[in-house]
């Protein structure tokens, strides 16, 4: 992940285990008027508090490829991911998993899983990529006695990270077809304030949607959302499709 464009300013990124720490970040109003500058200080002073405040637990997280190893082969078996684990062993398919922790003003977090998906060219740019957002049920700190206490880490990742590869599995396979238009408000991955946003939905199930945002491709929430409806407010709207 490219810790430049692919990050919000400020984000604490525990690379080695794929876990991402944002909403604690201070000043960067503050640094944006100073030109790059300033936005440059304050990402690294974010960063380095991000670290010294979370770093301890985050590097307590389970490994996230295992998980994901577990969920394709029990996919494959299921017969819902055809060719994947071959694709997936030989390099064509490029499949990573994050664990994004979004801190609220309270001092509790909110997890997401984010499936990152690219089928790379012959030239090394992706032929076809996707990112795919489930959110974990809870609000827990990111400190001692939270996230990473009781197997919460592990046991809430592995259902949510299953619900992006399902996502990822469908789109791939050409499933999420829908194209009805709504405006969705509420807490997404990456912020600790509630947003509303323009969505198509390409599915639907009795407690979720999955919506494809309709926001520009260098924001770091774009991508394929499950979007609980406990979560969200959901609205049918009506606005032009910028992908036609």
């Amino acid at each position: 992940m490219s810790k430049m464009s692919e990050l919000p300013i400020g984000a604490y990124y525990d690379e080695p285990r794929h876990i991402i720490v944002t909403g604690h970040q201070k000043g960067l109003f503050t640094g944006m008027m100073f030109g790059i500058v300033g936005v440059v200080v304050a990402d690294q002073m974010n960063k380095s508090s991000g670290g010294n405040k979370f770093g301890a637990e985050a590097a307590k997280g389970t490994d996230l490829g295992t998980i994901l190893d577990e969920l394709l082969a029990a996919s494959a078996v299921d017969g819902n991911s055809p060719n994947w684990t071959r694709l997936a062993a030989d390099g064509r398919l490029q499949l990573t998993p994050y664990a994004v922790f979004t801190v609220e003003k309270s001092g509790d977090a909110r997890l997401y899983a984010m499936l990152r998906a690219e089928l790379p060219g012959e030239d090394g740019k992706p032929l076809w990529s996707g990112r795919y957002f489930a959110r974990v049920p809870g609000l827990h700190p990111l400190q001692e006695s939270g996230w990473m206490s009781d197997n919460r880490f592990t046991d809430g990742m592995r259902p949510a990270l299953r619900r992006a590869l399902i996502a990822c599995i469908d789109d791939s396979h050409g499933r999420l077809t829908g194209n009805e238009k709504i405006t969705a408000k509420g807490r997404f991955a990456f912020l600790n304030m509630d947003l509303e946003l323009r969505a198509i939905v390409v599915k639907e199930d009795p407690d979720a949607v999955v919506a494809r945002l309709l926001i520009g491709d260098a924001m770091v929430l774009a991508g394929t959302h499950v979007l609980d409806r406990a979560d969200f407010e959901i609205k049918p709207a009506t606005f032009k499709d910028p992908r036609h």
